[in-house]
């Protein structure tokens, strides 16, 4: 029989308004009983952070859309009624996220009548203290995939806190060194965080002091990782997306991972993109200007991301995943002095939206999947694989989730696949990792940097490795 932490139950919901709904989450959120009988405790200074997956207000291409981009306000509202309940109306829930700096944030919490319907809680429960933060420190005004204005962000009431991994950051003597690019035109500034024994991130106070944090990603593709889910989701806690490493310039023939192969298109791209990103920031009206007619005539001629591989948006990407399991073990044992934490992780839950999941051009441009699961657990990388296999994907051949199952330092999981046990109702059986069926026939269309993931006309997998 396998413990709490090796433990994922998968619940059958057929939409954000079945009544089978209010049900599983409840299920979900008192999976471990310890978690529940310190949310039942009276404490007043308490705070819980639920952190869904708010990276844009919608679609890349299609505003209308947005059910398959972003965690639901059904589900998120269903989460803070079931815990306000469970905290006895005393304390602090803050939802909070660090969408990409060009999102309006404004618009995603008014999806589902979010907003008003957290005044009405508020109403129920007037000692419990309920907010609502963007973790971003700039936004950015952005045209045709070129950042023509940044403004300043109110900052995280809490502060940010820098963590320094060192030697046991998953970067630490990787051949990426010193050609990593972050989120801006200046890849100085990821490369002054990451070098040597030095590999710090900034990360936001808030889902850093919390008690309890509850992560509510959504199911998803993505183009840099494979899929996102609850390990992917932390790249929403940082405070400065910069100092993030996305992928490493170059081909893998010279060490990169940006692109399979260096062609003569992408020796003239790189050789005109870095002058053209420094003129963007030297010179704030015309540079930015000048850019997006140089990305114009480059999309022309070398084709656009949503069908061309480049900046490390395809399964060769070896950078990304490492970066995001590093943010794993900075909320899970990082302290809000830069300590870390010697008497185990962070309190943590995990329920994964996949009533309407995201396939394809993930996580910004993904085709609407009605796989009608919720996934819960209280350890990201063993909600994770099960969530693959949901997915109709081995997790055991993407690092992202493969990896967070290493012995280390600060460990994510503690034990291996192998132990994982899922609660399946619609089998109405516990069950071993391996025998978990895909949520949709032959599973989700992955991006299409990542075409080995794809397995044509298989509705079933290979048993876990």
């Amino acid at each position: 029989m396998a413990g709490i932490q090796d433990t994922v139950l998968v619940r059958s919901v057929d939409g954000y308004d079945d009544p089978r709904l209010a049900t599983a989450i409840r299920e979900l959120l008192e999976l471990d009983p310890e978690t529940v009988t310190w949310m039942r405790e009276p404490d007043p200074g308490r705070l819980v952070v639920v952190k869904p997956n708010w990276v844009q207000e919608s679609h890349l291409h299609r505003p209308d859309v947005w059910e398959p981009v972003i965690t639901h306000p059904a589900v998120v509202l269903e989460v803070l009624e079931r815990v306000a309940h469970l905290m006895g109306g005393q304390g602090t829930i803050c939802m909070c996220d660090a969408p990409i700096t060009g999102a309006d944030f404004e618009a995603i919490t008014l999806r589902g009548g979010l907003k008003d319907r957290l005044s009405e809680l508020g109403k129920s429960y007037p000692r419990l203290k309920i907010e609502l933060l963007d973790l971003r420190r700039e936004v950015w005004i952005v045209k045709e995939d070129v950042v023509v204005k940044r403004l300043k962000n109110p900052h995280d009431p809490r502060g940010y806190v820098s963590l320094d991994l060192g030697r046991d950051s998953l970067l630490y003597s990787f051949q990426g060194e010193g050609r990593y690019y972050g989120a801006d035109y200046d890849a100085g500034v990821v490369n002054q965080h990451h070098d040597g024994e030095k590999q710090e991130y900034l990360l936001a106070g808030t889902p850093m002091a919390c008690d309890l944090f509850i992560n509510l990603p959504k199911l998803k593709t993505h183009k840099k990782t494979g899929v996102t889910c609850c390990l992917k989701n932390l790249v929403g806690i940082n405070g400065d997306k910069n100092w993030l490493p996305h992928h490493t310039e170059g081909a893998p023939s010279g060490g990169g991972d940006a692109f399979p192969a260096q062609t003569l298109g992408r020796t003239i791209e790189k050789t005109l993109k870095i002058p053209l990103y420094r003129m963007a920031l030297d010179m704030p009206v015309v540079g930015p200007w000048i850019l997006r007619k140089g990305r114009n005539v480059g999309k022309g001629l070398l084709g656009d991301s949503d069908r061309v591989i480049r900046n490390g948006n395809w399964e060769g990407n070896d950078t990304c995943w490492r970066m995001a399991l590093d943010l794993n073990r900075t909320l899970l044992y990082g302290n809000m002095d830069g300590s870390w934490r010697q008497s185990g992780p962070k309190r943590y839950l995990a329920i994964v939206d996949g009533i309407i999941g995201g396939e394809g051009n993930g996580p910004l441009a993904p085709e609407p999947v009605e796989s009608r699961v919720l996934i819960g657990g209280i350890n990201p990388a063993v909600v994770d694989a099960t969530a693959c296999r949901l997915m109709g994907i081995d997790p055991s051949v993407l690092p992202i989730v493969r990896h967070a199952f290493d012995r280390h330092r600060f460990p994510i999981a503690t034990g291996s696949m192998e132990d994982i046990e899922v609660e399946d109702d619609r089998v109405g059986m516990r069950i071993r990792l391996g025998n978990v069926q895909p949520a949709v026939p032959g599973g989700f269309v992955p991006h299409f940097g990542w075409p080995s993931l794809r397995k044509p006309g298989a509705d079933t997998l290979l048993p876990a490795t």
